[in-house]
């Protein structure tokens, strides 16, 4: 992983984890803030597992920048309506899709929580699994897929996708992301989801390869992987799933980073999944981590980690090249109604 060091190619700074962090800006610190410059392409931009890491300037960045899109891709605590809203609350175009942590009571006693409610009520059409969010500024369509998603085989819970989507299978759920694809506008699709698909790799520190328990294996999700194949064959193009869950350091081996930006055929796969998302540098400056990418007429044209300062402007911005790989294969035909 590229840190906020990125001006200094030979060696890292050293980090410092500050989260949980909810600290809030001064006025002192927003008067250094720029306007965003006008440019011809679009800007989508991600957002990683929050899990409360959150600052004031952090919503100063998104609102002062104004993207196209601002995704977030879930964790944003354990069944935390507070931060939720705060979220909800940000006067900013923007996409939720929300994850397992999210709805871990919920998970837990499988039936639907009032926090899980609550926090569907406050995001409202702004939580877009299973729909789709249009961005004609940048040429795609945002389609969410399944929320709450733990990884692996599994639904965990059918009961909980069951009472709010009418979800309760694997292939269902892909039925469910295939649709909302089909309704949008552009033939150029981004994927918006809380863990990325099955199919990239096995090892643990492949893009969703599993790290802990016991290390190896796909962690990725069958629904989405069985999604894309269909989506492809309706002529429509996926240029980027975007995702996180599968957190960037890894547990087996310890402190080992996982890839985290590949290319498949034509399609991107990002894992902002950098936890905490909150760092210091050697100066015991707080920074906090985005990427940005850019887009033209359904065209990806950079991707960018960006780390954000305490005065919510960019400490810098790292290009980002995506390592191509071969299709393993995932089973898909061994994917049963569950």
């Amino acid at each position: 992983m590229r840190g906020p060091n990125a001006r200094a190619p030979d060696g890292w700074f050293a980090f410092r984890s500050v989260c949980p962090a909810t600290w809030p800006a001064t006025l002192a610190t927003l008067i250094h803030l720029t306007p965003r410059e006008h440019r011809n392409s679009a800007t989508l931009v991600a957002i990683g597992d929050i899990h409360r890491c959150w600052r004031e300037v952090d919503s100063v960045y998104l609102e002062r920048t104004q993207p196209d899109l601002a995704m977030f891709v879930g964790d944003l605590g354990d069944e935390d309506v507070e931060m939720v809203t705060r979220i909800a609350n940000l006067s900013v175009n923007k996409a939720v899709i929300l994850g397992n942590h999210d709805a871990w009571q919920s998970f837990a006693k499988k039936e639907v929580t009032d926090k899980l409610n609550d926090s569907l009520d406050v995001l409202g059409e702004d939580h877009i699994a299973y729909t789709v969010r249009e961005v004609p500024s940048a040429g795609v369509s945002v389609v969410g897929a399944r929320p709450f998603s733990w990884g692996g085989q599994s639904l965990r819970s059918p009961e909980v996708y069951d009472y709010i989507y009418g979800v309760h299978t694997m292939r269902q759920s892909a039925a469910a992301i295939v649709e909302a694809a089909r309704n949008a506008q552009h033939r150029d699709i981004v994927i918006l989801a809380h863990n990325g698909p099955t199919g990239l790799g096995k090892e643990t520190n492949d893009i969703y390869g599993k790290d802990f328990g016991k290390p190896g294996g796909d962690w990725g999700d069958y629904d989405l992987e069985l999604a894309l194949q269909r989506i492809d064959g309706f002529g429509l193009n996926v240029r980027a799933v975007i995702a996180g869950h599968m957190h960037h350091r890894l547990l087996h081996p310890r402190g080992a980073e996982r890839k985290r930006f590949i290319k498949r055929g034509d399609t991107m796969f990002i894992n902002t999944a950098v936890v905490p998302r909150v760092e210091r540098d050697k100066d015991g400056n707080e920074l906090s981590y985005f990427v940005r990418t850019n887009w033209r007429e359904g065209e990806c044209l950079s991707v960018e980690e960006v780390w954000v300062d305490t005065h919510g402007g960019e400490y810098s911005s790292t290009p980002v090249t995506c390592e191509s790989i071969d299709d393993v294969g995932p089973a898909i035909d061994q994917v049963d109604e569950q």
